[in-house]
């Protein structure tokens, strides 16, 4: 049986005397990535397009043809990002399904507020409405006292008789107006900071990211695993790392992008997807 990949990586470096240490200061890479490379190991790998960066820098490192390193690594590792890509995708669509469900619930919630608001008013109009206070009149001798009214009855009493001699009925009441809906629903987007006066921090490396369109982003601060957020236009948020950013963006042009503090880009146009963006000290 042919060599794998991994067994290719770990003999051409022996053969230089290399040991995993000496090859990741050469090459910048973490050695726990060089390891998983020589492993076959794809599930400690970040991102398809940055775990091909670091087998092709490997392979120039070692002397090795980049190409035909790219087509094996390809042909053995294809079908496991294909897979990840699937869940990537279905992870993203049940979010999205998520934060629907959350609006569609804060827009009946407020409905319901609004009806409960203006129920408890119109019972209370009701309960305050004064009771018609009787005027008495003094009585001529041999007659009997009467009592007159000074208001009519509530408007939920009034008897409206249909005719001489027919009995009296009660007149409904005037319909409710119809509930006001919301005007507009305000997007909570949680670990939000403002991109404007953004500083960096001694010995720490700065990344703030704001929407101006939707847009997706995958960062990975340092060596830690990558993070994946869905930005709506007017979300900002913020990394730090110590020693690189490695950035992909679903929507070039719909973000602006900040550095320790400099503007950086434009990396492409709106509805572009661009990888592998790199910052270093």
């Amino acid at each position: 049986m042919p060599d794998s990949l991994g067994e290719d990586f770990q003999r051409a470096r022996e053969a230089k005397g290399l040991t995993l240490d000496e090859a990741a200061s050469r090459t910048r890479i973490l050695p726990h990535y060089l390891k998983a490379v020589e492993e076959n190991n794809y599930t400690r790998l970040p991102d398809e397009v940055f775990a091909k960066g670091f087998v092709r820098s490997y392979a120039r490192l070692l002397g090795l043809d980049e190409e035909a390193v790219i087509r094996k690594f390809n042909e053995s590792g294809g079908q496991f990002y294909a897979k990840r890509a699937e869940r990537e995708t279905l992870k993203l669509k049940q979010q999205e399904e998520e934060r629907r469900k959350r609006v569609n619930r804060n827009i009946v919630t407020g409905m319901v507020g609004a009806a409960l608001v203006i129920l408890f008013v119109l019972v209370g109009r009701d309960r305050e409405a004064p009771e018609p206070m009787p005027v008495r009149e003094a009585a001529p001798p041999g007659s009997f006292q009467t009592t007159i009214p000074i208001s009519p009855p509530p408007a939920t009493l009034r008897l409206e008789p249909a005719g001489p001699d027919a009995p009296a009925t009660p007149a409904a009441d005037p319909p409710l107006r119809p509930m006001p809906g919301p005007s507009e629903v305000e997007r909570n987007f949680s670990g939000v900071l403002p991109l404007e006066g953004v500083v960096p921090e001694p010995k720490k490396l700065v990344l703030v990211i704001e929407a101006i369109e939707r847009c997706w982003v995958l960062v990975q601060a340092d060596h830690a695993p990558a993070q994946d957020v869905m930005l709506h236009p007017g979300d900002r948020v913020r990394w730090r790392a110590q020693e690189r950013f490695t950035l992909a963006l679903g929507n070039a042009g719909g973000v602006r992008v900040s550095f320790n503090g400099k503007p950086q880009g434009p990396y492409g146009a709106s509805g572009q997807v661009v990888k592998g963006i790199v910052f270093t000290r």
